[in-house]
């Protein structure tokens, strides 16, 4: 076993260890650099095992948990050697048997001039190239790519796709591909069940009736969520006919430009805080602070329905039924996702592949009962569409009326329904989705409907994993 110094100082012993521990060579330097030169390796294992994040060589059973950067790193440098000598590694490696370790690469292969390799020998490349072809095997085992890596270009050219690029861990790999196939496969059937069963047309989700049940200020379009808000609210629209479910103090009516009628009827909204911070309510002794930490205030505003304004006609906001989803909100963020929104009646919700953007409907034009459903299963199956960009997931688009279009159609609206399940929207596949999937479905060859179902769920589970990357206990 080498000590710290010859793995500081060799470069093929540093990418052997990195894969071995499944860390990166960056990790094990940094690690390490505090201990003498003449420790040995092990040692420097063996003392990492007291700290929080411990380094070992890995078993079977933890391989999962290695690095994707680490075998990144290994696989751009035997892809230069396989580019330099026009072999894959398990041939380099088959050639390099019953040769002498200290011959040099160029001799072996009468190799081109090569500064980065040409002096290399066998004893120096020999281990390296044992552990990533063993690492290869295993890759292979796991089922996470068409075909097996057969050279480090394939496995580099697989662990390089935009897909991966937000993972750090082969846990995720293995997740993130259709071994994730289990967080579909309820849905996936609930999809086929429903196609036999409903033959319906599909409506958009936007043009359902309105049944505005709650209320919301007229100046920041936020609803009034508390209980006796809403009770309040609620009351005085009944009692006296308020057709609008807009509400505004009378400073924010007046900044809005409009006056309130002489007679205007007043109602009282309740806001709730959490005090956080005892200092913002004065000086405590030690006996009132800790009966405060944990209090809760309370402030009441005036506002007045927008029937008591005159001159008002904007219509009533509403975004009655559509709740915030934080999760997937900060997905949205992290993707870097660009989204514009329209509060125009029957404006189509859309993926635009040229400018890479999304155009949506405004939540105030989900106006049914399940509206939440309704408007976060429209943005999710655009969001699928855009993972089939050509620097994420890289499908065909086709143009409208052709059968690229129409699968592309089919992937977006599975991809959907999987995601709707995934982030916990509703788990059971929306009659509006089996429409919608089987209004594409007739596009294609009726013949092949089941092919082309299975062939779009597994493209469609492919992009919900870029959008939706389960959760794992670390």
């Amino acid at each position: 076993m080498v000590n710290l110094t010859e793995f500081r100082q060799n470069f093929f012993i540093q990418q052997e260890y990195a894969l071995i521990t499944g860390r990166t060579i960056q990790n094990l330097l940094t690690r390490s650099a505090e201990l003498h030169g003449n420790t040995r390796f092990n040692t420097f294992l063996y003392k990492t095992q007291s700290t929080s994040n411990p380094i070992n060589w890995l078993d079977e059973d933890q391989c999962l948990n290695a690095s994707i950067n680490g075998l990144k790193q290994a696989s751009q440098e035997i892809t230069s050697l396989e580019k330099w000598l026009g072999l894959s590694y398990s041939e380099i490696l088959s050639a390099l048997a019953y040769k002498h370790n200290t011959s040099s690469l160029e001799q072996l292969f009468n190799g081109s001039p090569n500064e980065e390799w040409a002096n290399v020998t066998k004893g120096d490349v020999k281990s390296l190239l044992e552990e990533f072809d063993w690492w290869c095997d295993f890759l292979n085992t796991l089922d996470i790519h068409e075909h097996d890596f057969e050279s480090a270009q394939d496995l580099l050219v697989f662990l390089e796709q935009p897909l991966l690029k937000q993972l750090k861990r082969l846990v995720d790999v293995v997740q993130i591909t259709t071994a994730n196939w289990e967080l579909d496969a309820d849905v996936f059937a609930n999809i086929n069940r429903g196609l036999r069963e409903n033959n319906k047309d599909f409506l958009p989700e936007w043009l359902v009736t309105v049944n505005p049940s709650a209320h919301y200020n007229a100046k920041s379009h936020r609803e009034y969520t508390s209980l006796h808000s809403w009770f309040f609210l609620s009351i005085m629209a009944h009692v006296y006919g308020y057709e609008s479910n807009l509400w505004a103090t009378k400073s924010q009516w007046k900044k809005l430009g409009y006056e309130l009628k002489q007679e205007a009827k007043i109602a009282p909204v309740f806001h709730y805080f959490k005090i956080e911070n005892v200092d913002e309510l004065g000086s405590f002794d030690s006996e009132d602070k800790q009966l405060t930490e944990s209090s809760f205030g309370r402030k009441i505003s005036i506002v007045y329905n927008a029937d008591e304004v005159i001159g008002y006609t904007g219509k009533s906001f509403s975004d009655t039924k559509v709740k915030d989803l934080a999760v997937l909100t900060r997905r949205i963020e992290e993707l870097s996702i660009n989204i514009e929104y329209s509060k125009v009646d029957g404006t189509a919700a859309a993926y635009y592949y040229e400018s890479d953007l999304i155009k949506m409907p405004h939540k105030e034009l989900f106006k049914a009962k399940d509206s939440t459903k309704a408007y976060y299963a429209t943005l999710l199956h655009e969001m699928v569409h855009w993972t089939g960009h050509e620097t994420r997931c890289n499908r065909e688009f086709g143009r409208f009326g052709d059968n690229k279009y129409a699968f592309e159609e089919l992937v977006a609206e599975i991809g959907s329904s999987f995601l709707c399940a995934r982030f916990g929207i509703t788990k059971k596949v929306r009659a509006s989705s089996i429409q919608y999937i089987a209004h594409w479905l007739g596009q294609l060859d009726d013949k092949e409907w089941i092919n082309h179902v299975d062939k779009s769920a597994t493209l469609a589970n492919r992009a919900s994993n870029f959008i939706y990357v389960p959760k794992r206990d670390d």
